[in-house]
Parts: C-alpha cells; sequence; structure tokens
C-alpha cells in the first residue's frame, strides 16, 4: 500500500503531505490576516466623510496674497477628492498662515564695487500653515495637520519693481503649493511637512 497516514513519518528529507498542507493552510491564512488590517491613511484616519468648505483663521502675517494662495491651492486638492462645497458652513477646513520667510539664495561680487561689496543673486521665498476640520461652531477641531512649509526660489534682477513682481509670484507659488499639500493631508494622503532636498 503506498498512501501516507498523517501520523506516519515522512523519512529522510522528503516532507509528509500533511505538512505541507499545514503549511498552505498557515500561509493562507497568514495572508488573510494581513489582508483584513486594510490601509490606513498616514495622516488621522479615514477621509472626511461629508463634503468641507473652506475658512481662514486670523493671522498675524501681513502678507495677504500669501493667504489666499494658500486657501486656493487647499481649494484645488479638496476639489480634485470631490470634498469641497462652497460657502462657509460646517464641516469646514480650516487654514491659518503662521510664516512668511526669506533669505539669500545666492550672493555675487558687484565688479569695480568698493570692498568688493556682495549682492544678491536671488531668494528663497517659504510659506508655513497648517490646517484643521471643525465639525461645528465651537467644536473641537480634528485632522490637525501640523505645519506643513514650502519654498520657491526667485533670482534677482535689474530693477526693483521686477523684484517685487518677481517676489510675489514667489510668494503665490510657495502659497499654493503649500495649500495643496495641506489638502492632501487632510484627505489623508501621504505628504510631507517639508520639501525634500
Amino acid at each position: 500500500m503506498t498512501s501516507h497516514s498523517c501520523n506516519q513519518a515522512a523519512g529522510g528529507s522528503v516532507p509528509s503531505p500533511c505538512s505541507v498542507r499545514a503549511a498552505k493552510t498557515a500561509w493562507v491564512s497568514l495572508t488573510l490576516l494581513l489582508a483584513q488590517c486594510g490601509y490606513a491613511p498616514a495622516y488621522g484616519g479615514k477621509r472626511p466623510s461629508a463634503q468641507l468648505t473652506v475658512a481662514s483663521a486670523s493671522s498675524l502675517v501681513p502678507e495677504s496674497g500669501a493667504l489666499a494662495a494658500v486657501l486656493s491651492g487647499l481649494r484645488q486638492e479638496l476639489s480634485r477628492a470631490g470634498a469641497l462645497r462652497p460657502g462657509t458652513a460646517y464641516p469646514r477646513a480650516v487654514v491659518e498662515l503662521l510664516r512668511v520667510d526669506e533669505r539669500a539664495a545666492g550672493m555675487a561680487v558687484q565688479p569695480g564695487a568698493p570692498a568688493a561689496s556682495p549682492l544678491g543673486r536671488g531668494s528663497e521665498v517659504a510659506v508655513t500653515a497648517r490646517a484643521w476640520v471643525e465639525q461645528a461652531p465651537g467644536a473641537h477641531p480634528y485632522r490637525e495637520t501640523g505645519d506643513v512649509r514650502r519654498t520657491t526660489t526667485v533670482g534677482a534682477t535689474t530693477s526693483l519693481a521686477l523684484d517685487a513682481a518677481a517676489h510675489d509670484a514667489a510668494l503665490e507659488s510657495a502659497g499654493l503649493s503649500a495649500g495643496q499639500a495641506l489638502g492632501r493631508r487632510l484627505l489623508g494622503e501621504v505628504e510631507p511637512t517639508l520639501e525634500p532636498l
């Protein structure tokens, strides 16, 4: 008789049919267990079940153009995901503009200038903001994004008027990017706080 029983030893290095069957059952069970765990968004669990309006919190930062750009970027991302609705009703996403920073991005020596005076060749404009969701007036905020910072580099020109226009455009670009990042974080999508180097 050539049939094997689960109680018989396999003999040598050949596994018995029962041990192969047990290994397959264990593998299938582990796979099903892992599949049931599912995927959870990186920030704050499930995405908001209701559509959101967008509002701004009070801010001490004087650059209103940066705030408008952040709000616009947030609306774009919520709209892309089908999670935006018009108006100011609750639930709503609230944005707070925290900081606008600027620093030199490059220096050069001015030819013919006394004592080789350095001249800025460009600047890096950064916008930092955060957002959260409010379900009702006075309700505890949830889905807090933390501070999100986005930067844009702008080159210097030969005219103060052109420099001012370029600065405003860079501020708008950084604000728009920050708002889009806030929107992705509110939706539970993976989004770094700071831009990668």
